[in-house]
Parts: C-alpha cells; sequence; structure tokens
C-alpha cells in the first residue's frame, strides 16, 4: 500500500456495519468497546442487543447511528484505524442495514409489526426479512420507523471522520441513502446485472439521484452479477465514462475480472 501511494494511488476501506460478537473475549475492541458504550440496535425489550449473521462467523450485533455514543465509537475506531491502515476514504456497504437471516429472527417476536398483513412483493415472510426486525429498538425509536436512516445516520459522522483523520475533503461512499446524504456521502446503484436492460436503466437511476439531491453517483459498470460479454462490457464502460462516479464493480465469481479488462 505504501507503494501504491507513492505511485500517486487512493485506498479506500470498505467497511460493513454488522460487528461480530463471537471472537474470543477482550481480543475484538470494536466490539468490546461498543458493548462497553452501549451503541448496538437493541431487540423490543430495549436491553438486550438485536443479533443477525452476515460476514462474520457466528451472531453479529448493529451499531444505532442515531445514537450520539455510537458516533463517539465510530470516531474513535476510525481514527485508531487510521494508524492501523493509511486509508484515503471510507466505503459504507450494507447499511440498509443487510442482514443474511431469513424467517424468525432471535428475540423477534411474532407481532403484528414485525408481521403485518400488508408485507411487500419482494417477500412473503415479515418486515424483518433481511434486515432487523422492526419492533427493534433505536435512539430515536422502533427500527419501523428508523429503518430508512439507518445509513443516512452511518454517513454524516463518517465523512466528518475520513476528513479529520485525512487532513481533505472527505471521500465516502454509501449503499443506502436517504434525503440530505448527499451532503456527505456519494453513492450507487446497487447490485446490478450484467444485463443490457440494466444499463439502460442505470441512465435512469443516475438521473433520479442528481434529482434527489445526490450528484455523486454511479451503477456497477460491466454488471456486478452474472457474466458479462465482450460487447456488453466494451459498450458499458464507453457510457460509464460519463458517469459522475464511474466504477467498474463485479461479483467475484464472474469472468469480468478474467477476461473483460483483458479484452478492453
Amino acid at each position: 500500500m505504501k507503494e501504491l501511494k507513492k505511485n500517486g494511488k487512493h485506498n479506500v476501506v470498505i467497511l460493513d456495519p454488522f460487528v461480530t460478537k463471537d471472537e474470543e473475549p477482550g481480543t475484538y475492541r470494536p466490539y468490546e468497546l461498543g458493548q462497553e458504550m452501549g451503541v448496538w440496535v437493541n431487540n423490543s425489550d430495549g436491553v438486550t442487543p438485536a443479533l443477525g449473521q452476515a460476514w462474520p462467523p457466528g451472531y453479529s450485533v448493529f451499531p444505532d447511528f442515531t445514537n450520539p455514543r455510537t458516533v463517539e465509537w465510530w470516531t474513535t475506531l476510525c481514527l485508531e484505524f487510521k494508524d492501523v491502515l493509511d486509508y484515503d476514504g471510507i466505503w459504507i456497504d450494507m447499511n440498509e442495514p443487510a442482514n443474511f437471516m431469513r424467517g424468525q429472527l432471535p428475540g423477534c417476536a411474532d407481532t403484528e409489526i414485525n408481521n403485518p398483513p400488508y408485507t411487500p412483493s419482494i417477500t412473503d415472510r415479515s418486515l424483518a426479512e433481511k434486515t432487523l426486525c422492526p419492533d427493534s429498538k433505536t435512539y430515536l425509536g422502533d427500527h419501523y420507523n428508523t429503518h430508512s436512516l439507518f445509513g443516512w445516520s452511518q454517513t454524516e459522522p463518517t465523512f466528518n471522520v475520513v476528513q479529520q483523520a485525512t487532513g481533505k475533503r472527505a471521500f465516502v461512499l454509501a449503499r443506502s441513502t436517504f434525503v440530505g446524504s448527499g451532503k456527505h456521502g456519494g453513492h450507487w446503484l446497487g447490485d446490478n446485472f450484467s444485463l443490457w436492460k440494466d444499463l439502460h436503466h442505470s441512465i435512469i437511476g443516475i438521473l433520479e439521484f442528481n434529482l434527489f439531491g445526490i450528484p455523486y453517483v454511479g451503477a456497477d459498470i460491466c454488471g456486478f452479477n452474472y457474466n458479462t460479454t465482450y460487447e456488453l462490457c466494451l459498450r458499458w464502460m464507453q457510457l460509464g465514462s460519463f458517469y459522475p462516479f464511474s466504477r467498474n464493480h463485479n461479483s467475484i465469481e464472474n469472468i469480468v475480472s478474467k477476461q473483460s479488462y483483458i479484452k478492453l
């Protein structure tokens, strides 16, 4: 990384919001400090941390960025991390918040707020599908009412700490946004597909986000899911050069990383 920085390259680290709780006691500072400061989203009892599963093995807990104590916790850790890894920006991903668990979650009661009769068409289960229980408690109230603010509330403190850590204008990229997010971070349109229609839709999405007040926005060039083709990737690279945020970003198992770059 030092060599890359000498050559004028910049490093942006990706940080997902969930924090594993299953490391050896006393060995994982983010969890230990968060537990001490009481920064997690809690179950409906308002006391025990809400649990989920994501990239780390075992169970994870989720910081509540609407809580001022969580902002303090996040700032402390990001400043400490700068001394370990000399980053230039932070990419905050999966901050809807995402949770891989399906169906009934630990501590998620079968209540109307969790399982209403009007679940959206994307799920036939509950509003807790792939996220936290709606009756989980945040600093501002039920997760049912604050869900859409999770990424928004994480973006501003991330912007502030990156500015503080680097001494430069902050680069912050967030997947989950809300009205006002454009003041503190950029955005990409999420996981798309290597299909011509997704190339088309990216133009619409980018123009819409400019109307929403989030001008620094782009889509995953060549598509994130599925294998791309030479012609699609070529045309998408040409279009993508006009995106405000231009990034070729693909799922690790796809051929774009093996073939398309070489051809291009």
